[in-house]
């Protein structure tokens, strides 16, 4: 069945002050020189809608920002690629949620955030109309949220199977240190989860990636995975080593970048191994730019990174 959007990004709306390189010495001294500043969109919820938009997917977005420039300035950018934001809140009482973000030589950062917005979002904006709608619902930090989490999750990914929507979710840091407890309703509903390794041993207290994805699954997960930063990725059976990149501009985003060409490759119908990869070359031209999100061009793009890779590994 047709339905008006391919996915439904919510959940974390973030303008992101990015500077680089800095060092660890900026703490011990009054001032330190940097040779780049950039102003970009961030968030989970954000930076895969920005990223879909991207990969050609019909796009829209929830979470809540505030009656501010940046709010104005992520909205305007979310709607210059096509994303319908007819879902996203505006507060008229807390600004909207920012991260300075610190970025070492070697493309590791570092973020100093501020996120009160984020925190009153309930997904209350997503109505049943707008999950029957959709083909494809995603919570972006879902335990940075604390307004949604345990029941309020579950029930509304209830909704949305309901709906006949498929449900996907990354986690982040956990607002308040509940890890499990804040997903764990709502994990039998859910149809896609892979988290970071961070988060992963947190979630389960496995250490394993293999033990982590079996833990997922036990629980409910549909389909379950672990991201593992430089190393690549694990999903299910399928271990994919990171695409190589020689010219590392920032990690900003990667992870996202991931979740996003995965989510991407589901609603197209691939197999398991194309999401795999497509989620893997998405990540791969996050990192070449400093942005969460500018350095995703196109599906096309993304499908000949693969090659590129395929190639390498044949070299």
């Amino acid at each position: 069945m047709e339905r008006k959007y391919d996915i439904l990004s919510a959940g974390l709306l973030v303008y992101d002050i990015i500077v680089s390189p800095v060092s660890a010495e900026i703490f011990s001294g009054d001032t330190q020189k940097i040779d780049n500043i950039a102003f970009s969109v961030g968030g989970d919820a954000m930076n895969v809608a920005a990223d879909c938009a991207k990969l050609g997917l019909k796009t829209a977005l929830s979470g809540t920002v505030g009656r501010d420039a940046p709010g104005d300035y992520l909205v305007s950018a979310a709607k210059k690629l096509g994303v319908d934001c007819a879902a996203v809140g505006v507060s008229d009482t807390l600004a909207t949620s920012c991260s300075v973000v610190l970025g070492e030589a070697d493309g590791q950062r570092h973020f100093a955030y501020y996120g009160k917005s984020n925190y009153t979002y309930d997904g209350s904006p997503i109505t049943d109309g707008m999950l029957a709608d959709t083909r494809l619902l995603y919570i972006g930090s879902a335990l940075g949220l604390p307004s949604l989490g345990d029941k309020t999750l579950a029930d509304l990914f209830k909704r949305a199977k309901a709906a006949g929507c498929l449900t996907a979710m990354d986690a982040t840091a956990s607002f308040d240190d509940l890890w499990l407890t804040h997903i764990e309703e709502a994990l039998p509903y859910c149809d896609i989860f892979i988290p970071s390794y961070e988060e992963a041993v947190k979630i389960t207290g496995e250490t394993d990636p293999a033990a982590t994805v079996a833990f997922l699954k036990a629980r409910g997960v549909g389909t379950a995975g672990v991201k593992l930063g430089k190393q690549g990725v694990i999903v299910e059976d399928i271990e994919c080593p990171a695409f190589r990149c020689d010219n590392v501009a920032g990690t900003t985003g990667a992870g996202d970048g991931f979740m996003a060409g995965f989510v991407c490759g589901t609603v197209k119908g691939l197999t398991l191994e194309e999401r795999v990869l497509l989620g893997s070359a998405v990540s791969n031209c996050v990192i070449r730019a400093p942005g969460a999100t500018d350095g995703v061009e196109s599906y096309e793009k993304c499908l000949a990174v693969i090659e590129d890779h395929k190639a390498d590994r044949l070299r």
